[in-house]
């Protein structure tokens, strides 16, 4: 009697099938939507200090010209160092998409890793987006097996569970074989990592970077024919034990996981955000423009905010007295302050000018935050769900809840919506004109049969 097969023999035999398979519309539309999403943060987030940290020491290691660093004047790196680059960039601002499967985010991850590794092998769009969802995928059926338990113990899964999704769309696009696949799985797993202790530093958008660049080494080390366990994933001390613990490894058990059946970015899809800051913000940013906006008050009538958060959401907005940009995107007192004296909030208010603001500073003296016990009893979730009160110098006292924030599946952000976010983040790069030209390219990625050509628009500054 043959062997069950082990996750990474079974991801392998996914991503084989993967190759010339067509995507489903719907799955094919959400793809274009998160690529064009990515892009669009990764120009604007090209420009942040951690990514031009990041590149600078990338071109004094770069083997070579074979993928384009987005953001650029055409700045062309081997491909580990152009998706590391990328992925930085991507997740700088903190605007990229998210998945509650994994409470992290995979198109700052799998997306730069599958759009370098198409450039240098001459894939056409169409390729480089059936890459995409096939690590996407992988990526998202293992980490069934080890979540929220792999969360809970601090992981930062944008790093720790998506180098398995940028080293499987390389598999794609680079036709290894089922062995090779399945090596390369296993090679991945050992260069998981990512500590949520990191938020609000330049650490945090690295360990995207991380993941993108050591899923390709794993690739590159396999196809070199180094080998690894076929149950490095499963097996005892391997992936899924290392993460989430020896219960959670219990749940594979030898059971056949549902690649493709359907595709996740289908079945749950993801979150995209209106806001560059942490996502456990995003509803109580949500309600208190919803509340301001009902009630009529402004920043100049609040005398206390009382918010009472996820479990999440306590563990995710770890600073309280923001110092730096890099810091504010981490705290819920700045994200609400900022929110009440500005509206909606914008890449560029993430600066030093709004936290010196007065107004801002008092604000954020006066938002108290617990532990909300009604949201505890939900367990570890990730869409920070938040209970609010506001306090008013006339006397009146406000309350209300969200469950979710705008963007999520439930709660869609609309096609003008998306395109103003794109044309935002872009012009920080391009000309809005070129903006618009990449918007249009982007949208109908699939059409795309020469990424070189496509990167000469992004190069365009």
């Amino acid at each position: 009697m043959a062997a069950a097969r082990s996750v990474a023999e079974q991801a392998a035999d996914f991503l084989i099938a993967c190759r010339n398979s067509p995507l489903p519309p719907d799955v094919a539309s959400i793809a274009r939507t998160a690529l064009t999403d990515y892009v669009g943060v990764a120009l604007a987030g090209a420009a942040e200090p951690v990514a031009r940290n990041v590149r600078a020491w990338a071109c004094e290691r770069a083997s070579g010209a074979g993928a384009t660093v987005i953001g650029t004047a055409g700045l062309r790196l081997d491909p580990e160092n152009a998706a590391l680059c990328n992925a930085v960039a991507g997740h700088a601002l903190d605007f990229d998409d998210t998945s509650w499967v994994t409470i992290g985010h995979p198109t700052s991850v799998v997306a730069p890793a599958a759009l370098a590794v198409a450039e240098q092998v001459g894939a056409s769009g169409a390729d480089a987006l059936r890459a995409y969802v096939a690590g996407v995928e992988v990526a998202h059926r293992i980490a069934e097996l080890c979540m929220p338990e792999a969360s809970e113990a601090g992981w930062h899964t944008t790093g720790a569970l998506y180098v398995l999704g940028a080293a499987a769309a390389a598999a794609v696009l680079l036709n290894i074989d089922r062995t090779a696949c399945v090596h390369a799985l296993g090679l991945a797993a050992s260069r998981s990592g990512g500590v949520r202790s990191n938020f609000g530093t330049q650490a945090k958008p690295w360990h995207a970077g991380m993941a993108a660049r050591n899923g390709l080494e794993a690739v590159s080390l396999a196809r070199a024919g180094v080998t690894a366990s076929r149950t490095a994933i499963e097996g005892q001390d391997g992936y899924i034990a290392c993460l989430a613990g020896v219960a959670a490894r219990a749940r594979f058990a030898g059971r056949e996981l549902t690649f493709g059946a359907p595709f996740d970015l289908a079945a749950r899809g993801l979150a995209f955000k209106r806001f560059p800051c942490c996502s456990g913000s995003h509803p109580a940013c949500d309600l208190t423009l919803d509340l301001m906006a009902e009630h009529g008050f402004g920043a100049g009538d609040v005398t206390d905010i009382h918010v009472g958060v996820s479990l999440l959401a306590e563990r995710e907005l770890v600073v309280h007295a923001p110092k730096t940009p890099q810091e504010a995107r981490f705290s819920m007192e700045f994200a609400l302050a900022a929110t009440l004296v500005h509206g909606p909030l914008t890449w560029d208010l993430f600066a030093q000018q709004t936290l010196a603001d007065p107004m801002v500073q008092q604000l954020m003296g006066v938002v108290r935050i617990e532990l909300s016990p009604e949201l505890a009893a939900l367990g570890f979730i990730g869409t920070a769900p938040v209970r609010m009160t506001f306090h008013l110098r006339d006397g009146r006292v406000i309350h209300g809840a969200h469950d979710l924030a705008i963007g999520n599946p439930e709660r869609p952000m609309s096609p003008e919506d998306h395109a103003a976010k794109f044309r935002s983040c872009a012009t920080r790069a391009m000309a809005p004109a070129a903006a618009d030209a990449m918007l249009g390219r982007l949208r109908a990625i699939d059409q795309e049969r020469d990424l070189a050509a496509l990167w000469a628009t992004a190069a365009s500054i």
